[in-house]
C-alpha cells in the first residue's frame, strides 16, 4: 500500500510537472494595441518665442509627445551600420577637423577659431555645420574608422554665434570593440581629455552625449516618434548661394526609420481650389494619387511663414509611419500675425487615414 502511495505521488508530482512546462513554454500573446485614431495638440516647444527652449518629438500612432531641451546634448553615435557621428544643429554647433590625430596636439595656439564664427555672407559657411538634410553619410564628422591613426581631431563649438575659446571642445573619435564608440573630449586648451564608451543600440537611431553631462536621453527609442518640431541651422538663398540660417519652427520626420510624408496643396492663386481635396476631403480612397517622400526635411519650413501669415492654410500633409499607418495632418496655429496660439507652442490636428 505504502508503495501504490510513492508511485501515485511521484506521479502526481509528474503530471504538476508537465502542467507547469506545458504553462511556460507557450508563448505569451500580448495584446495589439490599435493605432490613434487621430487628436489635436498644442507642442510643448517651452518658453522663449522664437528661441525656444524645447525640440518636441512626436508620435501620431500614440498620440504621445516627448519635450526634450535641445541644449541637452552635444553629439549623437549613431547605431545603424555605419560608424557616424553628429553635431547638435539644434544649437547651431559649428565645428572643423584639424590635421592632427593626437588630442593633445591640439590647442588654441594651432587652431584658427574665427573660422567657427557665424558668418552668413561667407563663402561655403555651411561647410562648418553638419548636414541639414540629415543625411547620415554627409555628416560633418567623417566616418570613424577602425584604424585609430586615420581619425582625425575635431573642433566644435557649441556657442552660437562665436567661437570662444574657453567655450571650444577637441574631440576625437575611435571604434572600440564590437559596435562601441570610443569618444576623447576636452576643452580646447585642456591637456588631460576624457574617454567615454558608447555602445550601439538598436531601438535607437542614435545615442547622446552632452560634453558636461555625459551619456543623456534625447530621442525617444526610433519606433516611438514620427515627426520632430525644433529650432534648427538650416540653409537659405542669399545671392543665389545656400547659406546657413538659424530656423525657428522646422519640422523634420523620422526619415531614418522609414518615415515618409507627401505635401497636400489645395488651394492655387487667389485661394481658388486647384483640384485637390483639402483636408477634410481626403480619404483612403485618395491615397493612389499620393507620392511620399523620406528626406528628412520634406516638411522643413514649406507649412509656415514667419515673416507674414503664420500657418499656411492651403496645404496639409499625409504621413507614413514606420508601421504603416498613414494620418493626414495639418497645423492650425503657431503665434505668428493673425493665426493665433503662442510661439514656440505650436498647434497642429491629426487623423488615421488608414491603419496597416
Amino acid at each position: 500500500m505504502r508503495k501504490f502511495t510513492k508511485l501515485a505521488s511521484i506521479a502526481f508530482i509528474s503530471i504538476l510537472g508537465f502542467t507547469s512546462c506545458e504553462r511556460d513554454n507557450k508563448t505569451e500573446v500580448l495584446p495589439v494595441v490599435p493605432p490613434s485614431d487621430g487628436s489635436k495638440m498644442t507642442l510643448e516647444g517651452g518658453e522663449g518665442g522664437t528661441d525656444a527652449a524645447n525640440a518636441v518629438y512626436v508620435d501620431l500612432s500614440t498620440d504621445k509627445q516627448t519635450s526634450v531641451a535641445r541644449k541637452s546634448w552635444s553629439l549623437g553615435f549613431y547605431s545603424g551600420s555605419a560608424f557616424r557621428v553628429i553635431l547638435n544643429n539644434h544649437m547651431a554647433y559649428s565645428a572643423m577637423v584639424t590635421n592632427q590625430t593626437d588630442i593633445k596636439a591640439v590647442s588654441s595656439t594651432n587652431v584658427d577659431l574665427t573660422k567657427l564664427n557665424y558668418n552668413f555672407q561667407a563663402k561655403d559657411q555651411l561647410q562648418n555645420y553638419d548636414d541639414t538634410a540629415g543625411r547620415i553619410e554627409k555628416s560633418l564628422i567623417a566616418e570613424i574608422k577602425a584604424t585609430e591613426s586615420e581619425n582625425k581631431v575635431y573642433v566644435i563649438n557649441p556657442v552660437h554665434p562665436n567661437a570662444d575659446k574657453s567655450n571650444v571642445w577637441k574631440v576625437k573619435i575611435n571604434r572600440g570593440t564590437a559596435q562601441d564608440y570610443v569618444l576623447q573630449y576636452a576643452k580646447l586648451d585642456d591637456t588631460n581629455f576624457k574617454s567615454l564608451t558608447i555602445k550601439k543600440d538598436n531601438k535607437l537611431n542614435f545615442n547622446f552625449i552632452s560634453f558636461s553631462e555625459g551619456p543623456v536621453n534625447v530621442e525617444p527609442t526610433k519606433d516611438e516618434w514620427d515627426l520632430v518640431w525644433t529650432k534648427s541651422i538650416y540653409y537659405t538663398a542669399m545671392g543665389g548661394a545656400p547659406i546657413p540660417y538659424f530656423f525657428s519652427d522646422l519640422v523634420f520626420i523620422n526619415h531614418l526609420n522609414g518615415v515618409s510624408v507627401s505635401e497636400v496643396v489645395f488651394l492655387g492663386k487667389d485661394n481658388k481650389s486647384n483640384g485637390q481635396p483639402n483636408y477634410e476631403e481626403f480619404d483612403s480612397s485618395k491615397l493612389s494619387s499620393i507620392k511620399f517622400k523620406n528626406n528628412r526635411n520634406a516638411m522643413a519650413t514649406s507649412w509656415r511663414n514667419t515673416l507674414s501669415v503664420g500657418v499656411l492654410r492651403d496645404r496639409f500633409y499625409v504621413i507614413k509611419d514606420k508601421a504603416g499607418n498613414i494620418y493626414k495632418l495639418r497645423f492650425l496655429a503657431m503665434g505668428v500675425k493673425d493665426d493665433g496660439g503662442k510661439r514656440g507652442y505650436p498647434e497642429i490636428e491629426y487623423k488615421l487615414v488608414k491603419s496597416n
